[in-house]
């Protein structure tokens, strides 16, 4: 188990197809103090750089079709391994979350939260954070 120390930092990696997307998500959790951005890639490239880039938490974001998205969720939570994955959501229903989190989401979050609301997941993730541990959803 992953225990933050203050003078730690949470390196995050974050996923989007979409460059403004990840652009937004770059500038907000560098803002943040104690977290770092690690890297940014699209989904194609993020199969690639997960396995070589040093990172504490995943970030994606997700905005394509439910079933492309299934499939994107069930292959990075397994290139991240024994690292957190948490997953943010647009509109969709509970059950669409619910599934996201089965196929290896540790955090779901929808994108109508407040920020705080991330930066405290992720926070709470890179503390807390066991592989085999079920993942929660937050809504």
């Amino acid at each position: 188990m992953v225990r933050l120390q203050s003078q730690d930092v949470i390196r995050v990696f974050l996923i989007d197809d979409e460059a403004i997307v990840l652009s937004a998500l770059a500038s907000l959790i560098s803002s943040w103090e104690g977290f770092q951005v690690s890297g940014e890639a699209t989904v194609a490239e993020a199969i690639e750089q997960l396995r070589s880039v040093e990172y504490d938490v995943a970030l994606l974001s997700l905005a394509g079709s439910e079933d492309v998205d299934r499939v994107i969720v069930r292959d990075l939570s397994r290139i991240c391994g024994s690292s957190p994955l948490v997953v943010l959501v647009g509109d969709c229903d509970e059950s669409f979350r619910q599934q996201v989190a089965r196929l290896g989401a540790n955090r779901v979050l929808m994108k109508t939260e407040h920020p705080r609301t991330l930066q405290k997941a992720i926070r709470d993730l890179y503390e807390t954070f066991e592989p085999d541990l079920p993942a929660r959803l937050i809504s």
